[in-house]
């Protein structure tokens, strides 16, 4: 990162581009050759961090290959696999650049777009610059879904409101990544983290179009872990639910007890002994306690982990060219 205070909009800057990576063999050296391409060609002073997710195909071999080609290339390797989000934020702080763009590996956030959001940075005065997607590049029809209903539920219940659509393809100005790494929580959720610390945004959609190669390593497992930490980052609805499930519940037992007592008043009704009414109410009660403890659960396992302090990430190697002194 310069010293030099004329802002990087006035002066030539550093721009680094982080991608993370996680089995995408086949897709990094034409990645590589797309970003050269597009990079050289504005004749920009620029810098790319792969961080390699602790992948277990041949990617670890690429980078090294790839770094010992181009000095402009450098990389880390996790020391397991920690997440798509651990990634981003690891190459975030490795990142020295007076604007930063992260994007995916896979050739689904196109590497022509950068010099509009360059542009829209340096020109424009956008200090971040967000991506939305136009379609879904090959998304089935349970992913666009389950996106759809998340993004309603979250921005129903959260603190801060998300674009659907939105893409972690996107460039930041250096006051906004230091911000960003400000944030010390364990749980990252980057698409909800971005909104929340403000500076002037924008939005630029895109066409993604399909993987290049290979098949998506995000599973479904991972797709509900993010949603779940964004939602109990960025809301306490939950900890909210049982009050007023606890408020309804009463509602309907009173109103039920009123007009018990006014069909036995008047006769129309003759006094039972209701066991099924009561073992109905009896197993209501159990349920509505357990989904309660549960929910409160989920909060205070995120705060267990989170008071322990652990790092994010720990990095097992340094991609560099072999050449390069310690």
């Amino acid at each position: 990162m310069s010293t030099d205070n004329t802002p990087a909009k006035d002066r030539d800057f550093l721009l680094s581009v982080v991608i993370p990576v996680y089995n995408e063999q086949e897709c990094l050296e034409p990645l590589v050759a797309e970003l050269k391409k597009t990079l050289d060609s504005q004749k920009w002073v620029y810098e790319i961090i792969f961080v390699d997710d602790h992948s277990t195909d041949l990617s670890p071999r690429i980078l090294q290959s790839l770094c010992d080609q181009w000095p402009q290339l450098r990389g880390l390797r996790l020391s397991r696999n920690f997440g798509h989000q651990a990634a981003l934020c690891a190459g975030l702080q490795e990142a020295r650049g007076d604007a930063v763009i992260t994007m995916d590996a896979d050739l689904q956030h196109p590497p022509s777009l950068i010099p509009e959001l360059v542009r829209l940075w340096r020109q424009e005065g956008f200090e971040i610059v967000n991506t939305i997607r136009a379609q879904s590049g090959g998304s089935g029809f349970l992913d666009r879904l389950g996106s759809h209903w998340f993004y309603r539920l979250f921005n129903r219940i959260a603190d801060i409101k998300l674009t659907p659509g939105s893409a972690d393809f996107r460039i930041m100005d250096r006051k906004c990544v230091d911000a960003l790494c400000s944030m010390g929580e364990h749980f990252k959720f980057l698409r909800g983290q971005i909104p929340y610390i403000g500076f002037k945004q924008t939005y630029l959609t895109f066409e993604c179009p399909p993987r290049f190669a290979g098949q998506r390593s995000y599973t479904l497992r991972q797709s509900i872990k993010l949603a779940s930490n964004g939602l109990l980052s960025f809301s306490t609805f939950g900890l909210k639910v049982p009050f007023l499930l606890g408020l309804f519940t009463m509602g309907i037992v009173g109103i039920y007890a009123a007009v018990s007592v006014v069909l036995i008043a008047s006769g129309k009704v003759h006094l039972m002994e209701g066991w099924l009414s009561l073992a109905a109410l009896i197993c209501l009660n159990i349920g509505l306690q357990l989904t309660f403890i549960g929910m409160m659960g989920l909060y205070i396992g995120k705060i267990f982990i989170e008071v322990k302090g652990r790092p994010l990430y720990f990095v097992e190697k340094v991609y560099r060219p072999k050449t390069t002194t310690e």
